[in-house]
């Protein structure tokens, strides 16, 4: 027995616990000290396939967490279901004082271009739904911070909000998830290499306008196939609606967009005041109300 930590331990802390040689972390029985927090939430995340009991020392209770975590779990492949179906994604940079942050939104940037998906880059410091409910034309977050904080599970946000490495499996070769959960930043990048080839290899093979059943809606769906139009011919592009002909392996042509920004503004039905310059005869300047609001002088105010 080690004495407790005076500081709560992080996910980095706990994936260093040692662990007897030569027995499989799944076939361990591991024992939580401590009440409901974060950490907890993250503990339960790392080791879903193993059994957790946790105990409350304010409390004195002792529980089983394993039906907890299978809840969690399927609220967070639900999420990821969510993550699959987005063609806009945004990268929240919640802090910029992590090591290897800038690595991961590259890594992250490059798999959302291998996707054709288009993606905007927002630092917003604190947050809350307020502030990301203004970003309308998003579909979907992923969150750069401390991976003490990555996971958002609340139902407050209008969008759903998913971690670095869900985005991965979101976008990745296979399919299936195992149940395997990463938060530490290194961890991600050290498999970056295997997970980039493998997705070169499936996005290469893949007919663009080939339907993709969603498990969100439980319909098929046209992705949208965005690009960059620094990496296009000029000549492939028609400057008025950004669009862009692109050909699969076949000779097939399949359009992509080119700005999403745009487009969601079209899809909405309010799209601004219109200005009409040059349309109309310029106004007559007439003399104006005096007063206030509440009494205007020429404006009779006696009740009838």
């Amino acid at each position: 027995m080690s004495p407790l930590p005076s500081t709560p331990p992080t996910s980095k802390d706990i994936d260093l616990a040692i662990i007897p040689e030569g027995i499989p972390t799944e076939e361990c029985l591991i024992l939580y000290i401590g009440g409901e927090s974060l950490a907890l939430t993250n503990f339960l995340l790392i080791h879903s396939s193993s059994e957790v009991v946790s105990y409350d020392p304010q409390t004195k209770s002792t529980r089983r967490e394993t039906g907890s975590v299978n809840k969690l779990l399927m609220r967070r492949y639900a999420i990821i279901q969510k993550a699959r179906d987005a063609d806009v994604i945004g990268i929240l940079v919640g802090t910029l004082g992590v090591a290897s942050y800038l690595p991961l939104m590259a890594h992250l940037r490059r798999l959302l271009s291998r996707a054709q998906k288009k993606c905007y880059t927002i630092s917003v410091g604190k947050l809350n739904p307020a502030k990301l409910a203004n970003f309308m034309g998003i579909e979907c977050f992923v969150l750069v911070a401390c991976p003490e904080n990555s996971v958002i599970d609340s139902k407050e946000f209008y969008r759903p909000i998913v971690t670095p490495f869900e985005l991965e499996v979101a976008l990745g070769a296979d399919r299936s998830w195992t149940g395997e959960y990463v938060l530490n930043f290194d961890r991600i990048l050290s498999r970056q290499k295997a997970d980039e080839d493998a997705s070169n290899d499936q996005y290469s093979d893949e007919d663009p306008d080939r339907p993709s059943f969603s498990l969100v809606t439980g319909t098929y769906r046209h992705a949208k196939r965005y690009v960059d139009l620094r990496g296009v011919d000029g000549g492939g592009a028609d400057s008025g609606n950004h669009d862009v002909a692109l050909r699969n392996n076949e000779g097939a042509l399949s359009q992509a967009v080119a700005t999403a920004g745009s487009e969601f503004l079209h899809s909405r039905s309010f799209q601004g005041l219109e200005q009409r310059l040059g349309q109309d005869e310029p106004a007559v300047l007439e003399q104006g109300r005096s007063g206030i609001a509440k009494g205007y002088q020429d404006v009779d105010h006696t009740f009838s």
